[in-house]
């Protein structure tokens, strides 16, 4: 499965220089396989806050299954600050299902 990560900020919190959330979030996701994809608009019913803005976003390509619930319990265990972070499992066939 190919999972993508999207980053949404805070209130508060917007690093808009690619370069630089970058870094951020690379170090924040060391350990897993990941590949940076840019920005990306989210459904708004998919977000947690009210503007409307595109997010920051990751792929991890051929995710195993444990992989997905390692990054979860990840995820859960360790709250990336100043970003909620969605998960979606990417299926081409029939769109993506957020699971985080």
């Amino acid at each position: 499965m190919n999972l993508r990560l999207c980053f949404e900020h805070k209130a508060g919190v917007n690093i808009d220089e690619a370069a630089v959330f970058r870094h951020y979030a690379e170090n924040y996701l060391n350990g897993f396989d990941v590949k940076w994809a840019g920005s990306v608009s989210v459904s708004q019913h998919d977000t947690k806050t009210s503007p409307m803005e595109p997010l920051w976003q990751y792929m991890i390509p051929d995710a195993s299954v444990a992989c997905r619930d390692y990054l979860i319990e990840y995820l859960d265990r360790n709250p990336m600050a100043g970003y909620f972070v969605h998960v979606y499992e990417v299926d081409s066939g029939t769109g993506d299902k957020k699971i985080h």
